[in-house]
């Protein structure tokens, strides 16, 4: 007989051995893997308390136990834990939405959809519209005597400068009554040099900002519609279907050469720019623009989109080039905020950053002429 059938033999009979052998078991081994913890950890740990009803029980598992123990080596270091099970959710989460990034069709669709509805610069009977433009534009001087002093661009300019003019134009609430012109406040001036007789030169062309305001019909339109060449008879005639729009342009714009779409596109701008016409007129020329090819997104911050139109252009000096046109819009109104007009060539003269053209727009409501 071995010594563990002896001590099986010598343990008291108790109601229910097994079950409190069992307990008994999971406790020493527990205690066994907690005398394996850091010193701390052990001296943190409340005692065990046992009732008494189990206490001869336990004694008797416990030298089983030890016995056994002694007899086969633990081929491990502790006693292994149970992997806790994390439960999976019975619903999967929902994905986020997928934010399409903006296109330059896009921008002008979103345009047509503020300017339809836009009413923040409603004018009423005796007030107006005043726009505010601020330009800028590179004089370009080549003095070759047959192609004319002027006749030049960045690719074969010998001298350049940048000149800045304002003016504005006030639009009564009636837009086919008469515009008012001002002048600007100030004469304008050189702001930048290129070339090493610029500012002489520049000297000698600037002309002071001059002249007196004046009342107009307003500006011509493109062609002569059934209301004569004013901006508001074009308007009027005008297409409110964007395709129907596109083909009525391409129509009267008669036989024109290069790019159809850019040559369109750039119109609807100019047109835009003016910031005037009826909401459903300025969403048509937007859904349109949002129709043609060759546009391309080229700055946007939420409350702005910017919008490029390029075309194939020979140059003065006859390199090859690429007229750049931009218009930045205001996406809560559909009002155009700035234009830019480039020649994008090669150039040792003028940094390409700069653009030939630039006009700015401020739009407002007054209740008087100046």
């Amino acid at each position: 007989m071995n010594v563990f059938e002896k001590v099986q033999e010598a343990r008291p009979e108790i109601d229910g051995a097994e079950e409190n052998i069992s307990a008994a078991r999971g406790r020493l081994l527990t205690e066994i893997h907690a005398e394996k913890r850091p010193a701390r950890s052990r001296a943190a740990r409340r005692p065990w308390i046992i009732t008494a009803g189990l206490v001869g029980a336990a004694a008797a598992v416990t030298v089983g136990v030890l016995v056994v123990g002694n007899l086969t080596t633990p081929t491990t270091g502790g006693v292994e834990a149970i992997p806790t099970v994390v439960p999976k959710p019975s619903v999967e989460p929902t994905p986020e939405p997928t934010v399409e990034p903006l296109t330059a069709s896009g921008a002008f669709s979103a345009a047509g959809a503020a300017a339809s509805t836009f009413a923040g610069l409603t004018v009423a009977p005796g007030q107006y519209l005043r726009v505010h433009i601020d330009s800028e534009q590179i004089v370009y001087h080549q003095p070759i005597p047959e192609l004319g002093q002027y006749q030049a661009d960045r690719s074969n300019a010998a001298n350049a400068w940048l000149q800045s003019t304002n003016w504005d134009y006030y639009v009564p609430a009636d837009q086919s009554g008469d515009w008012f012109y001002t002048p600007g406040d100030s004469d304008g001036g050189v702001t930048q040099l290129f070339g090493p007789d610029a500012l002489q030169l520049s000297q000698e062309a600037h002309q002071s900002q001059s002249g007196t305001a004046y009342f107009d019909q307003g500006p011509s339109a493109p062609w002569e519609t059934s209301g004569g060449y004013s901006l508001t008879s074009f308007f009027a005639d005008m297409p409110r279907d964007p395709a129907q729009l596109i083909d009525w342009i391409r129509t009267n714009q008669g036989t024109v050469t290069g790019d159809q779409d850019y040559k369109v596109g750039w119109l609807l701008v100019d047109l835009l720019s003016y910031n005037v016409g009826a909401p459903d007129a300025r969403a048509a020329m937007y859904s349109a623009l949002s129709l043609l090819a060759g546009s391309e997104l080229v700055g946007s911050d939420g409350a702005t989109a910017t919008v490029s139109f390029a075309a194939a252009e020979q140059a003065l000096s006859g390199a090859d080039a690429v007229k750049r046109r931009t218009v930045k819009i205001d996406m809560n109104s559909g009002m155009v905020l700035e234009k830019t007009v480039t020649l994008d060539v090669a150039s040792t003269l003028i940094p390409a950053t700069l653009a030939d053209e630039r006009y700015i727009y401020t739009v407002s409501v007054v209740d008087a002429l100046p």
